[in-house]
């Protein structure tokens, strides 16, 4: 089987600036999601589609949305080769939580971010839409994983009935707020309140690559968050723009009523205004769903996801300490109990006097037996030394996946951003040549009526025009007398003077 991180460079990740190599673009937005083998044979191919909502979107507590999730596999855990079940964000939520506990040192994708109740308009068309696509991007990622793609949780999620996934979800997640807040920055509060008392204590210097890693990780999540905000922003311009348009087009539209001669151009204009302002929209939504603005996001979230890494690999070893501390106490302690007992057999065994001596022998019947007390210290040693064996199993496989899953990530956002920023590119063409397109029609509309019409006796020349075009002399108004250069390009229609017609 190929590596993770190889099957993952075959696998982009959204139709447009992310998509799937040599997957043809999909009308309905659900693209399927593979796991390969080399040669190419999809052991799992997954499908979001047909979002479903549920409730009455007054009740923020009740209402909800699900998705469709069809599966093709020929792996043979799942019990058939074609299903289908209906998931929520939550489910979702409960499944990443579940395979950053089972893969500790694996980098999970990041999931589309929780929608805000004072800007999210969570019903709409536009945010179902954006939220399918992150959805889909991440099973995407987690299919293409062969360690993830593999894990029980997943199988849970893809084939369990609803009471099933209920079910599961009870017997290892206490609350949906729980799981909600035990995410990336979880996870660092509790590695910051250890790590730096683990690594005093035990003296032990950080792995250059590890080091590495926490710094570059801390710049890539700064600079990336900030090429996010600023394209953000850039988008907000845009349906700005196509909101400054919902005003303009009925504006001209109403001086159209007013400018009977000009009606039908300035219905025209309106027209065009309402046009462009649909091409915004489609724009800014594009940009959501599958553009640089869902790359940018994306990355964003898969830099805190290195993170969270991270914070798995202190975590592992702060309980690695602990546990090695707690074996070493209850070997102490059993230590003295066995100097204890030897001394009170050879008669060496000091006793307190006083009011010390009193209590000793009121309390003396209560105590545990000798041998009973030894055999809990025995157990719980044992318990210890299991405890203190799963502390080095987690953190060895965190050391050895780490540089594996760090090499992938590189490789990755590589192939994310080289398709993305040309796929980018190519619809900033798009995008500017329809612009042109619906200007150029207009320019079409007024040309014919350039000049002024006869005003005060004087009758204009239909066929009138500048003596020397701006294109021609590269400066508008050059080679002409009367309104200066820098007036407005509509004063290079001019009435002619007297006597010049006629």
């Amino acid at each position: 089987q190929v590596s993770a991180h190889t099957v993952a460079r075959a696998c982009v990740a959204l139709p447009g600036v992310l998509s799937m190599k040599g997957s043809p673009p999909r009308s309905n937005g659900a693209a399927p999601l593979h796991w390969q083998q080399n040669g190419g044979k999809a052991l799992l191919s997954i499908t979001i589609s047909d979002p479903e909502k549920h409730g009455s979107s007054s009740s923020l507590t009740n209402a909800f949305v699900d998705f469709k999730i069809e599966t093709r596999t020929e792996l043979p855990q799942f019990c058939a080769k074609e299903f289908f079940v209906r998931r929520r964000y939550r489910d979702f939520v409960w499944l990443r939580q579940r395979l950053c506990t089972a893969f500790p040192g694996a980098i999970v994708p990041p999931l589309p971010e929780p929608d805000s109740l004072l800007k999210d308009d969570r019903f709409s068309s536009a945010f179902i839409q954006r939220r399918q696509a992150g959805l889909q991007l991440f099973l995407r990622r987690v299919a293409s994983h062969s360690a993830l793609a593999r894990g029980a949780d997943l199988q849970t999620f893809l084939e369990a009935k609803v009471w099933e996934l209920q079910t599961a979800k009870n017997a290892n997640s206490s609350s949906w707020l729980t799981s909600v807040l035990s995410g990336t920055e979880a996870s660092l509060s509790y590695a910051t309140s250890t790590i730096t008392e683990t690594l005093y204590k035990t003296k032990e210097p950080e792995e250059p690559a590890v080091a590495s890693l926490r710094a570059f990780s801390a710049e890539y999540s700064a600079d990336v968050a900030k090429v996010a905000a600023s394209h953000q922003s850039s988008v907000r311009t845009l349906a700005d723009s196509a909101a400054d348009l919902e005003q303009l087009g009925p504006a001209f539209g109403l001086l159209s009523q007013t400018e009977t001669e000009l009606s039908l151009p300035f219905t025209q204009m309106a027209d065009t205004m309402g046009s462009l302002r649909e091409l915004l929209l489609r724009r800014v939504q594009a940009e959501h769903v599958s553009g640089l603005s869902a790359l940018l996001g994306f990355s964003t979230g898969l830099a805190g996801s290195v993170k969270e890494v991270l914070a798995n690999h202190d975590a592992s070893l702060a309980e690695l300490a602990e546990a090695t501390s707690l074996l070493d106490s209850k070997s102490l302690e059993r230590q003295r109990h066995e100097e204890q007992q030897r001394a009170e057999r050879e008669g060496r065994a000091p006793k307190r006097g006083g009011v010390m001596g009193k209590l000793d022998e009121l309390t003396a019947p209560f105590m545990d037996d000798p041998s009973a007390y030894g055999a809990k210290l025995d157990a719980r040693i044992s318990e210890a030394e299991i405890a203190l064996q799963a502390a080095k199993l987690r953190r060895e496989e965190i050391c050895s996946t780490i540089h594996v899953e760090v090499t992938g990530f590189h490789q990755q956002t590589d192939a994310d951003f080289r398709r993305g920023m040309a796929e980018h590119v190519r619809q900033q063409l798009a995008f500017e040549a329809q612009q042109q397109a619906h200007w150029r029609k207009l320019l079409e509309v007024f040309t014919p009526i350039e000049t002024v019409p006869h005003s005060a006796g004087i009758v204009a020349s239909p066929t009138l025009k500048p003596s020397i075009s701006p294109a021609e002399s590269g400066v508008r108004g050059a080679g002409r007398t009367g309104p200066n250069a820098l007036d407005a390009s509509f004063a290079m229609a001019e009435i002619p003077p007297a006597g010049a017609v006629g």
